[in-house]
Formats: structure tokens, C-alpha cells, sequence
């Protein structure tokens, strides 16, 4: 009776297998390109590009994506500076705090927070099946086509997984990052 309740696996056949796939996809890239920095400085347009990158890396997939910010007048990355900008991804809007501090010459340093980004069903499903190969028979609750999320805070949805050498099922929580979705494995 103990070797029964032992070898219970209440999560075998939860949620839905998740596709193998035959190459890690690369994450996509903003459509546009930046100026050069050294032969056409344009601080806006640096920040602008790479604020859309990170947010097409979180969502694994490419959409449609503009950027904006409210720019100080005359903002030239020669004077400390703080001020928004938000990324929308398809219709969903990633808001950023950014802050700039001068270098010297055409040279300065910036930073951008956010407490939000971008997941997506397929970007989760890729991330899963590169780090869970097809043998451990990854498997995900529905999740959405795409979804703005707090970076840090584990989804509600979750991914199960067999693990060689493990009797049971684990979990997979999925936590989102500023530029990717982490993978937590918990063991029953």
C-alpha cells in the first residue's frame, strides 16, 4: 500500500505537450537600425532601439513594435536626464524609467527600469522545449498568445517536465525576466 501512494504521480498528463523543435530560434530584433553612434550620434534613437530590443527578447517572438519617450528639450546624452519612454508590442505597452548620466564629449551612460514586460505563448513554448528536450516530454497549461507580466513574479500558468533519474513529474514555474523568461524546476 505505501509503494502505491509513493509512486503517485498527480502530475503526470498535465497540460499540453509543447512541440519540439528543431533549432533554438533567435530572438528577434527591432526592424529598424540605429544610427551609428560615433559618426551620427543620436542618443534617442540608441535608447529607443535598444529599450525595443529587450523587450522582443522577453517576448521571444517578433510583433509589431514601436517606441516613444518624453525626451528633455534639446536631450543630447551631454546633461544628466530623467524621463519615460514605453514600448508597445502589438498592443501591449512596456512603460521604462530611464536615467542618463554624461561621459564626456558624445559619451554618456544610461539606465532603464521597468517592473513589467512581454511574454508570449510561443517565446515560453521555445524556451521550454530548448531546455526540456523531447525525452522529458515537456508539457504547458494554456498560456496566452501574449501578456504583460511583472518582471521577478512567476507566472500563474506552469510547465511539467519527466527528468531522468526522477520517478515523478516536476513542475517548471516560468518567471519573467527584463530580457527572457527564467525557468525554476521544483520536485515533488
Amino acid at each position: 500500500m505505501i509503494v502505491e501512494h509513493v509512486s503517485q504521480d498527480p502530475l503526470a498528463g498535465l497540460g499540453q505537450p509543447v512541440p519540439a523543435m528543431t533549432a533554438t530560434p533567435e530572438a528577434p530584433e527591432p526592424t529598424w537600425e540605429p544610427p551609428n553612434m560615433y559618426i551620427d550620434p543620436q542618443p534617442d534613437l540608441e535608447i529607443r532601439h535598444e529599450l525595443e530590443e529587450r523587450v522582443l527578447k522577453a517576448a521571444g517572438v517578433a510583433a509589431p513594435t514601436t517606441s516613444r519617450c518624453e525626451f528633455p528639450a534639446g536631450f543630447s546624452g551631454g546633461k544628466a536626464a530623467q524621463f519615460s519612454c514605453t514600448v508597445t508590442y502589438g498592443k501591449l505597452a512596456v512603460p521604462y524609467q530611464v536615467t542618463t548620466e554624461p561621459k564626456g564629449g558624445l559619451i554618456f551612460s544610461w539606465t532603464a527600469e521597468s517592473t513589467q514586460t512581454v511574454v508570449t505563448r510561443a517565446g515560453i513554448l521555445a524556451t521550454v522545449a530548448s531546455s526540456y528536450s523531447a525525452d522529458k516530454e515537456p508539457r504547458c497549461d494554456e498560456l496566452p498568445e501574449a501578456a504583460l507580466v511583472e518582471i521577478g513574479k512567476k507566472l500563474p500558468q506552469q510547465c511539467y517536465a519527466r527528468i531522468e533519474g526522477q520517478y515523478k513529474t516536476v513542475w517548471i514555474d516560468m518567471v519573467p525576466g527584463p530580457t527572457y523568461v527564467g525557468l525554476q524546476t521544483r520536485f515533488q
